[in-house]
């Protein structure tokens, strides 16, 4: 089909992608297309391109596949402050209006885009696809649900600057011919629409048992993928008679296999071979530029059937003896004052970041950070000989916007000297985020400020803003950035206050309040921390 829409008018009065009220056929996009080509043939071979609007990536992605560009898709811009190459980065749409011109031929072989997963270690590593790749990854999840021939509308909560966000956004839609929704979705209730296909990540889906959250439209079909798929979500959405498809896979290989029901094994796509080993697998299938990958799972298979035993990646040696860490975290979970961890080796120790449950917040208040540590940690000595030695709480495990565990934010959340206040939980929108915060009497900066009257210093509440917004908005306000500092009260140990941030281009204003009083406020110049760094 793809064929068909860029080399002839079959398509052309098909509507293509939809935002809001407004509409796109065939032919507009290919008008856009065209028109950006011709801007970017005068452009650096290498393009780089963010998801952050969707509009924008499909017609520079689709654009720089055909003028033979090598893409590079980010998530983090901090990334190419270490890229050793020229290149563009392709964010400006052309408004040329001579479109009247033929697509190129188009190399589907050659491999020209360059995607970037974190892998097990943090560590930025490029992974290497052709359309081809992409092509025939499309075709066979449409071929598996049996979704050709329908009229259906693919909307998203994620981006399409990783493998599973773009297969499923762009590939998908264009193969299939479904219409692609271009409001990204930040709510259940932002779910509008009849035959609608859902994609998005645990991260989004576990939100439903956890907060109660009803969709208003119930999608079609559910397509989730970047991590583990709690049971207790097909539990709760079973009265919508939602297809729940919890996918397997990873940014090498492309999707791997599925399951669509809470403790089934994982089914494989028709034409992926899965092998085991001792301590991974090997994938083999047409999805993966090299056809075979390794990846670092343990399984336990049964015909074309597995399971997932655990991620050998993340065995942990402590003191010459080796622990699970993924085992450690499954049986945290199951104490009630914990609604998840995750648990890593940081500077030769074993920690801990710890979401507390609701149980686990009244604890933390009427005992002691120190309290909840000491019980939690002769918890796990009934089970492990080897526990967690540091422990950071909050109320959610930090994730890429791609569904992942955010190790970058997790181990910056070990480095501040400071005692990181406990977060109670949040409410995000779009450009603001409203922190609930116990400043907890074992936090450091308590001693000596003052002893008789310990309260929270200002230089405190600055930094926690500054850093909270660092870590919100995937932004790095520098030191001195801040004006317009004002105090109006104190704020004292064992005190629930709320942190409000909002982010614009310019500055992030910040505001310490509770229900009776102001605490204090102020706001943080934001500037281009790629200037000096990026090559346009």
């Amino acid at each position: 089909m793809i064929k068909d829409i860029f080399y002839s008018d079959k398509y052309d009065n098909k509507i293509a992608v939809i935002s809001g009220e407004i509409s796109y056929t065939y032919k507009d996009l290919k008008e856009f297309i065209r028109a950006q080509i011709k801007y970017l043939s005068g452009k650096s071979e290498n393009v780089v391109i963010s998801g952050d609007d969707n509009f924008n990536f499909i017609i520079q992605f689709l654009a720089a596949i055909f003028a033979d560009k090598n893409i590079y898709l980010v998530t983090d811009k901090k990334i190419l402050q270490d890229f050793d190459k020229d290149f563009y980065i392709a964010e400006k749409l052309s408004d040329n209006t001579e479109t009247n011109y033929a697509f190129p031929h188009l190399d589907i072989y050659k491999p020209r885009v360059h995607l970037y997963t974190s892998g097990s270690s943090g560590t930025p590593k490029t992974i290497l696809k052709s359309i081809y790749n992409m092509i025939v990854e499309a075709e066979d999840i449409i071929d598996e649900f049996d979704l050709r021939g329908n009229d259906y509308i693919i909307a998203t909560t994620t981006t399409m600057c990783h493998m599973f966000g773009l297969t499923m956004n762009l590939l998908v839609p264009l193969c299939g011919g479904f219409r692609f929704n271009l409001q990204r979705i930040f709510y259940p209730e932002n779910v509008e629409g009849e035959n609608l296909i859902l994609i998005t990540s645990p991260t989004f889906l576990n939100m439903g048992p956890k907060h109660n959250f009803e969709f208003v439209n119930a999608p079609k079909y559910i397509m989730s993928a970047g991590g583990k798929l709690d049971n207790a979500v097909y539990d709760y959405f079973k009265h919508d008679n939602i297809n729940i498809v919890d996918i397997y896979g990873s940014s090498e290989t492309g999707v791997v296999a599925y399951r669509t029901a809470k403790n089934s094994m994982f089914q494989t796509f028709k034409n992926v071979v899965v092998e085991a080993g001792d301590d991974d697998i090997k994938v083999v299938s047409n999805f993966c530029y090299e056809h075979i990958y390794r990846v670092n799972d343990k399984i336990e298979m049964n015909g074309k059937y597995f399971s997932v035993k655990n991620r050998t990646d993340r065995m942990l040696k402590i003191y010459e003896k080796r622990v699970s860490a993924p085992a450690l975290e499954d049986k945290l979970k199951l104490h009630s004052f914990v609604n998840d961890s995750y648990i890593f080796k940081y500077a030769e120790k074993l920690v801990c970041i710890c979401a507390l449950s609701e149980a686990g917040q009244e604890y933390v208040i009427k005992n002691s950070t120190a309290d909840l540590t000491k019980l939690l940690k002769f918890y796990m000595k009934d089970f492990f000989e080897i526990v967690p030695q540091k422990w950071k709480y909050i109320d959610e495990i930090p994730m890429t916007i791609t569904g992942k565990i955010d190790k970058y934010k997790i181990e910056k959340i070990f480095n501040i000297n400071i005692s990181f206040p406990i977060i109670f939980g949040r409410k995000i929108e779009e450009n603001s985020v409203i922190y609930k915060i116990f400043f907890h009497k074992n936090c450091n900066f308590f001693k000596g400020h003052f002893p008789e009257y310990p309260i929270v210093p200002g230089v405190v509440q600055i930094y926690l803003a500054k850093e909270l917004a660092n870590l919100c908005f995937n932004i790095e306000l520098g030191v001195g950035q801040w004006k317009r500092i004002k105090f109006a009260n104190v704020i004292k140990q064992n005190s629930i206050v709320y942190l409000k941030l909002e982010y614009n281009k310019k500055n992030v204003t910040y505001e310490y309040y509770s229900e009776e009083l102001k605490f204090s406020s102020g706001s943080f110049l934001c500037e281009n921390i790629f200037k000096e760094s990026v090559k346009l």
